[in-house]
C-alpha cells in the first residue's frame, strides 16, 4: 500500500459533513475536490508496509477497465467478488459489466487468471459514503489453487486496537504512480464510538489508523482488510490525503453479512 494517494480520477457521489478542516475522498478517486465544502477522496493505494509475495492474499483481486487497474477486491466465493459500490459508479450510472475485467491469482498486474464479469450489484441504499459495498458475479468461476483461494467474511465486529492487515495495488504515497506489484500493511482498528466521531457515519462503517505515510490510498478502493483470515473491511475512503493522521473508512463487513447472502443466494 502506498504511503501516499493515486491520480484516478473518479466523480463523487456523495459529500459527508466533517469538520472543517477535513476532507473526504474515495479510495478510487484521486485527488479531485467539487465544489463542496468537504468532498471525500474515492480510491487509493498502500502507503508504506511491504511488497506480497505470491501467494500470500489469494483473494485479493483487482479490478481492471480498458486493461488498467481502478479498484482492488475480494473473492469470497468461487463465482463472486466482493467490492466497494463506488468502484462500480461512473457519473452516477453503474458500470456495465462487459467493462469490468477481474484479475485474480497475482501480485503482479501483468499475468494472473483474468475473468469477465456478468453481473454488477451494488448495495441499494448506497450513498454519501454510506452502504459503500457491492457484489459482482464472474461469468466463469475461478480455479481454487494455492494462489486463488475464497475469504471467510467476518461475522462479528472487531475488538478495537485489533491489527488488521490491509493490501492493494494503489499508489504508494499521495500523488505518486500505482504500484505494479500488490502491496500490504497493517492498521489498527478503532473503537466504533471514535469512528463516529472521526466521520460521522453511525452504522456499517469500520475505521483503522496507521503511522503517518503508512495506509490506503487511490487505488486501493474495494480492497481488503483481513484478521484471523477472515475479511473485515472493503477500502471506501480517506481523509484529507494519503498517509494522513486522519482514520481510514472500510465498509464493516459483519454488518453487510446478511445483505451479501441474501444477494448471492438471488442469483
Amino acid at each position: 500500500m502506498a504511503n501516499w494517494c493515486a491520480s484516478v480520477v473518479v466523480v463523487v457521489l456523495g459529500v459527508l459533513a466533517v469538520s472543517s478542516a477535513e476532507v473526504r475522498f474515495h479510495l478510487n478517486e484521486q485527488n479531485e475536490v467539487l465544489g463542496e465544502a468537504r468532498p471525500f477522496i474515492k480510491g487509493s493505494r498502500i502507503v508504506g508496509g511491504g511488497v506480497a509475495a505470491a501467494g500470500q492474499f489469494p483473494f485479493q483481486v483487482g479490478l481492471l477497465r480498458s486493461n488498467s487497474l481502478f479498484c482492488g477486491g475480494s473473492v469470497i466465493d468461487s463465482r463472486w467478488v466482493l467490492t466497494a459500490a463506488h468502484c462500480v459508479y461512473s457519473g452516477g450510472t453503474i458500470v456495465p459489466a462487459s467493462a469490468i475485467t477481474v484479475l485474480a491469482g497475482t501480485v503482479n498486474l501483468n499475468s494472473g487468471i483474468r475473468r469477465a464479469v456478468a453481473r454488477v450489484l451494488p448495495h441499494e441504499r448506497y450513498g454519501n459514503f454510506q452502504n459503500d459495498i457491492a457484489l459482482l458475479l464472474l461469468q466463469q468461476a475461478l480455479p481454487s489453487s494455492t494462489s486463488v483461494r475464497p475469504i471467510a467474511l467476518r461475522l462479528t465486529p472487531v475488538p478495537a486496537k485489533s491489527e488488521v492487515t490491509i493490501s492493494g495495488w494503489g499508489r504508494t504515497y499521495q500523488g505518486g504512480p500505482p504500484s505494479s506489484v500488490l502491496r500490504y500493511n497493517r492498521a489498527s482498528v478503532l473503537s466504533d464510538q471514535q469512528c463516529r466521531v472521526a466521520t460521522g457515519i453511525s452504522t456499517g462503517l469500520i475505521c483503522f489508523t496507521s503511522p503517518v505515510n503508512n495506509g490506503a490510498c487511490n487505488g486501493d478502493s474495494g480492497g481488503p482488510a483481513v484478521l484471523n483470515n477472515q475479511l473485515v473491511g472493503v477500502a471506501n475512503f480517506i481523509i484529507n490525503y494519503c498517509g494522513s493522521t486522519s482514520p481510514d473508512g472500510y465498509a464493516k463487513v459483519s454488518d453487510f453479512v446478511p445483505w451479501i447472502q441474501a444477494t448471492m443466494r438471488r442469483y
